[in-house]
């Protein structure tokens, strides 16, 4: 799946997402990976390269699956990848500075897609998480 942006100087780029894991932690300290995208240029095919990391991690657990904070400092263009449905922005932001980074849902086959072996990572210790801290009700 590739997107369409235009960068900050006006130029048309294709870009590819990848999915990669981050590291965070809980309100306990306990270890979680984290999502972590990355888009690759491949405006040139025969020369694909990294283009920017479109998210950003602040090191804690996300209880919301399949969501991520998105860089907006540095991906100005995000907008328009959301518009494309890359994801479906929430109502959630992070304050960090003088920024405020949105939280974006993302679907699990896009997830997929972008990294099987990462996202079956992430799946499987969000799921076994959750299960161990949200017991079904009864």
């Amino acid at each position: 799946m590739d997107y369409k942006i235009k960068d900050f100087y006006g130029r048309e780029l294709m870009v590819q997402p990848r999915l990669a894991l981050y590291s965070v932690r809980d309100f306990t300290g306990k270890e979680m990976p984290g999502l972590a995208i990355t888009l690759i240029n491949v405006t040139d095919s025969n020369d694909p390269t990294d283009y920017c990391d479109l998210t950003i991690s602040f090191g804690e657990f996300i209880g919301m699956k399949n969501c991520a904070y998105i860089d907006t400092n540095n991906c100005d263009f995000a907008d328009q990848l959301l518009k494309q449905g890359m994801a479906t922005k929430t109502q959630f932001t992070k304050k960090s500075g003088f920024c405020e980074y949105p939280l974006w849902l993302f679907e699990e086959k896009d997830l997929r897609e972008m990294g099987e072996a990462a996202y079956e990572t992430y799946c499987s210790e969000y799921d076994k998480y959750m299960a161990e801290k949200m017991p079904p009700a009864e």
